[in-house]
């Protein structure tokens, strides 16, 4: 095989990538309709839901790709991930004047597009049988909320360790 010919999986790859960031940049400048087609798509979602009283194990999944990527975009730049809290590593905050607010980690536009991955992947999945696992949902729902108390400790933490809050984003 020639190393100078791109293989057809390449090419194809190039393409469509291609069309999904042309995509992409033209939605950057409207949050707003953005974020109402993100409203759109989990109505979508809720509505199959109600339809179907079934794909809890889908809704959890869901619901914890949610809250880890708002969480990854409420973390400044710079400083280690709530999972590697753990580990003992001194990393303070850059000092910031009271003008200039910190940087996110992650940009908006990035929380939005995995947030649409995941309600597409969600919505895709409720089609198909093999993804309705029999559980017991309360169970579930009980054990998210836990998962969600001792998520959001963790993270009150890690912004009392590192001294940011949620409006150190915004200017003041």
């Amino acid at each position: 095989m020639n190393s100078d010919v791109d293989p057809v999986y390449t090419r194809l790859y190039h393409k469509y990538s291609m069309k999904y960031r042309r995509i992409i940049d033209k939605w950057i400048m409207h949050p707003g309709k953005r974020w109402t087609f993100c409203a759109i798509l989990l109505f979508f979602y809720f509505s199959r839901l109600i339809e179907t009283q079934s794909y809890f194990v889908v809704s959890y999944m869901l619901g914890i790709q949610i809250i880890q990527s708002l969480l990854r975009y409420f973390t400044p730049l710079g400083l280690p991930d709530i999972e590697d809290e753990d580990e003992d590593i001194n990393i303070q905050l850059p000092q910031h004047n009271d003008d200039r607010p910190l940087i996110r980690s992650m940009p908006e536009i990035q929380l939005w597009e995995q947030i649409i991955f995941a309600l597409f992947l969600s919505n895709f999945a409720t089609y198909f049988q093999i993804f309705d696992l029999p559980v017991y949902w309360p169970f579930l729902f009980s054990y998210f909320i836990l998962v969600m108390i001792i998520t959001f400790k963790k993270y009150l933490k890690h912004m009392q360790k590192y001294g940011y809050s949620w409006g150190d984003f915004s200017k003041r």
